[in-house]
């Protein structure tokens, strides 16, 4: 049986999740997207720390006002153009986060952890898969409620 990973592994998988981020092709939903790595990167922090819940709620950001971002010239923002690479190498951080924090042992925060970036690399691994297939509103309204799962399992809200 391995050791678990020290808080100085942990504090290097908080960092590398602070920088990740996915090309969506739609502002709002990656702003959501990233509020979601904000706080996961926080509550490694405070696994680190052997909390047992995030120390801080960061708010969820307000929309921008109508206007305030411009459509892009494909038309609406709707996920259609979102880059698959970048999905996809997200997911692989994810899961790569949530096999540290696995390894930390029973340690209820990083329980919640883990399971939040499984259900978001799930969510974008699916937004990956449907990218030829599906029609853009229907891969936004799949990934948004992938998007509001993960955010439930980090409050502690079994799904």
């Amino acid at each position: 049986m391995s050791a678990p990973p020290s808080p100085l592994a942990l504090l290097g998988v908080a960092e590398e999740l602070s920088t990740a981020g996915a090309h969506l092709g739609d502002p709002a939903t990656e702003a959501q997207l990233r509020h979601l790595l904000d706080r996961v990167v926080d509550a490694v922090v405070d696994v680190t720390q052997g909390r047992d819940a995030p120390s801080r709620n960061l708010p969820v950001p307000d929309p921008p006002p109508d206007g305030a971002v411009p459509a892009p010239a494909t038309g609406p923002a709707d996920l259609g153009t979102a880059d698959a690479a970048s999905c996809s190498a997200l997911a692989s951080r994810c899961h790569r986060a949530a096999a540290h924090l696995d390894a930390v042992g029973s340690q209820p925060l990083a329980e919640q952890v883990a399971r939040c970036l499984r259900q978001l690399a799930s969510g974008l691994q699916d937004l990956v898969q449907d990218l030829p297939h599906e029609q853009p509103p229907v891969m936004r309204q799949r990934f948004l409620r992938s998007l509001r799962r993960a955010t439930a399992l980090l409050d502690g809200q079994s799904s």
